[in-house]
């Protein structure tokens, strides 16, 4: 700014100004220039505060948008987790209900096998019981010895 009042003056010496400037005037002049430079340094800083806030409000943009990236991922990774229990939960739910149907068909065999066993004790015992009899009762008059006795199993 000062070389441009210092150019001006200059140029206006150097055209052969007729007049000459009173010294109060121009002292007016070089004090309004001050007045205006001074200004000018102060909107400059103003204007370089202003731009290091607007750098400081991109970057905290740029990391909102950054987290607001990170937390979609997070959500979507969360759904994806969620919808992968949900299947495995169907899954396992269904295999269950398997295995209950399995248990119900072994509980029924088993009740079988009881009562099979239960029977054939039964039929054992009464085979045994009938073979006692007959070993223990005399051999009737008249039979032989080979009949009395019967088959021999």
């Amino acid at each position: 700014m000062r070389h441009l009042l210092v150019a001006w003056s200059v140029a206006w010496l150097g055209v052969g100004c007729a007049a000459t400037i009173p010294p109060e005037r121009l002292q007016a002049q070089v004090t309004e220039t001050e007045r205006w430079q001074r200004e000018y340094q102060a909107e400059r800083e103003r204007t370089e505060a202003l731009a290091a806030k607007l750098a400081a409000l991109e970057s905290a943009l740029e990391e909102l948008a950054q987290e607001r990236a990170e937390a979609e991922q997070a959500r979507a990774e969360a759904e994806q987790a969620r919808t992968a229990a949900t299947e495995e939960l169907a899954r396992l739910e269904t295999e269950r209900h398997t295995l209950e149907e399995h248990n119900a068909q072994l509980l029924a065999r088993q009740r079988e096998l009881a009562a099979l066993h239960e029977e054939l004790s039964d039929v054992w015992y009464e085979s045994a019981l009938e073979r006692a009899r007959r070993r223990t009762q005399p051999p009737l008059p008249g039979a032989t010895s080979t009949e009395a006795a019967g088959p021999v199993p």
